[in-house]
């Protein structure tokens, strides 16, 4: 079997918290973020196609360095069956397994979770599950069906116990809002862990006004997880370039 990725980071500190791991960046992804930091990897023909037996390798050279094998994207989910057989394989070889995805593939997190072949999620919630917003964030014309199946993500990890955390991105004139932060809260209904992220401006992310935009300072960043923390979430982070993840308290 092969898989269409990226790159792959051999040992990554950042990715999940409390936890290295071997990071496998898979190629293609079914939105269009305008703030998209990995914004070459959004063609499903992005990348090139590699062997999971040598991924496979690549992963058993950090055995004793690494504690899991992670994968993200792009949208690692559009490739179902790679992910999942990378997954058994490295459970079995005493790996933990984590995915980052935008939650559009419900039924993969779900099967992943029923063969205990899935240690912990990071599901990114763009924005208040609401069409006008996600179209915003997502630049997808009508995300309707994406936040239906990003509700059943949620639903799955929340009601199968499958460890998660839910990760937004604060993006000037785009997500920034104290609300909209509410709005995201009360979804999580105090289960995970709630990160919010500082954009930062990379040069090839695709919208070139956001290019030019000021990441939020870390003042703005507090003052939302702050107001998340009286909404009723349990343990909220900020992340920023700087000073990392930070766990802010009321």
């Amino acid at each position: 079997m092969k898989a269409r990725i990226g790159s792959i980071v051999d040992l990554s500190t950042i990715d999940w918290q409390g936890n290295t791991c071997s990071m496998i960046f898979f190629a293609g992804c079914n939105f269009r973020c305008p703030f998209c930091c990995n914004s070459s990897l959004v063609p499903m023909n992005s990348g090139a196609e590699v062997d999971l037996a040598l991924l496979q390798e690549r992963v058993l050279a950090n055995q004793g360095f690494v504690d899991g094998l992670g994968v993200t994207g792009g949208e690692p989910c559009l490739q179902p069956d790679a992910v999942t057989s990378l997954f058994k394989w490295a459970r079995k070889a005493g790996f933990k397994t984590f995915l980052n995805t935008n939650g559009t593939n419900p039924d993969l997190v779900s099967s992943l979770g029923e063969e205990r072949a899935l240690s912990f999620v990071a599901l990114d919630i763009k924005a208040p599950l609401e069409p006008q917003a996600y179209n915003r964030v997502t630049g997808l014309a009508n995300s309707s069906n994406a936040i239906a199946q990003i509700r059943r993500t949620l639903r799955t990890c929340i009601e199968h116990e499958i460890s998660f955390e839910a990760r937004t991105t604060i993006v000037p004139d785009l997500i920034e809002d104290e609300e909209s932060i509410r709005r995201i809260t009360r979804l999580l209904e105090g289960n995970g862990a709630y990160f919010l992220q500082e954009f930062v401006p990379f040069e090839d992310i695709p919208d070139q006004e956001l290019r030019r935009k000021k990441p939020p300072i870390r003042e703005h960043l507090l003052k939302l997880a702050r107001s998340s923390l009286d909404e009723g979430a349990t343990q909220v982070y900020i992340r920023t370039r700087e000073h990392g993840s930070e766990r802010v308290t009321l």
